[in-house]
């Protein structure tokens, strides 16, 4: 086992966690740290230990809120997978029960859209906004490349059958060249309904449709946002920060060089440094 495996595993492990019932099964998350609330929403195929390095460093001055969203980590979902709609409505489910009032929100990846779906149904609940390595447009497309992978038969052959995803993991994730972090992340794959909820969310399974409950919402939703963008990203085309802008016109926007698709891993203080920062 690697040296510098255990103390990782054994830090993400030691936070306080509870888990919690929603519309789609049970829900895990860390709750860990005192003070403004700050919810942390991982996107896919990764679950709330992707955080635990920033959950470590927000704890001294933040309550500090991580979820495994369905169907990743130690959370569960249906056998059939769960597509953006339903990822939202048990976030927001989470949410109510957890009720930690006014949050500071960061989403990544296909966190992103889950989280703003969420927020889109009680927009006044957010307080600071950070959109990282992610987009909420609703005409947002993959790269073709990308969409060949979950193709109606080729996706459930790669991604369901042959766990492309997770076997694949470290040619965008750098930290999962290591083989015990990889272990680490693979262990939900080892659940076909967490296979075919990355499926769905590749498919953009009702993604279009939340991110106009999004957009529609975001009027009420004027808060302090950034944009916090690990680059170079092979999945987001080099112009959608540009486009996310426009969307969030008074975004600041802090870069990332050589954090990737995956920055709170692979530039792990720079992302640290930067949400110290922006939360205050």
């Amino acid at each position: 086992m690697s040296e510098t495996y255990e103390p990782e595993r054994a830090l993400h492990e030691g936070f306080s966690s509870a888990e919690v019932d929603v519309p789609s099964g049970r829900l895990f998350y860390i709750d860990e740290g005192d003070g403004p609330p700050v919810v942390l929403v991982h996107g896919s195929p990764l679950s709330s230990f992707a955080f635990r390095h920033q959950v470590a460093a927000l704890r001294d001055r933040f309550r500090v809120l991580v979820p495994d969203l369905p169907g990743f980590g130690r959370s569960t979902c249906p056998e059939e997978g769960l597509g953006f709609p339903g990822q939202a409505a048990a976030l927001r489910a989470w949410l109510d029960t957890v009720d930690p009032g006014e949050i500071r929100l960061l989403g990544h990846d296909w966190g992103g859209p889950v989280a703003m779906g969420c927020a889109a149904r009680r927009p006044e609940q957010v307080r600071q906004l950070v959109l990282m390595n992610t987009t909420v447009r609703p005409g947002f497309q993959p790269p073709a490349y990308w969409r060949a992978f979950t193709a109606r038969w080729l996706g459930d052959r790669l991604i369901v059958d042959a766990d492309l995803f997770g076997r694949g993991l470290p040619l965008l994730l750098r930290a999962a060249r290591s083989a015990p972090i990889r272990r680490q992340y693979r262990k939900p794959f080892r659940n076909r309904a967490m296979r075919r909820t990355v499926l769905a969310l590749e498919r953009q399974d009702g993604y279009r449709e939340l991110m106009d409950e999004v957009v529609a919402a975001l009027p009420r939703m004027k808060v302090p946002t950034m944009i916090l963008w690990g680059h170079p990203d092979p999945y987001f085309r080099k112009g959608e920060v540009a486009l996310l802008q426009a969307l969030f016109e008074h975004a600041e926007l802090r870069r990332i060089p050589g954090g990737g698709h995956f920055p709170q891993e692979d530039a792990t203080d720079a992302v640290t440094d930067a949400l110290v920062d922006f939360f205050g």
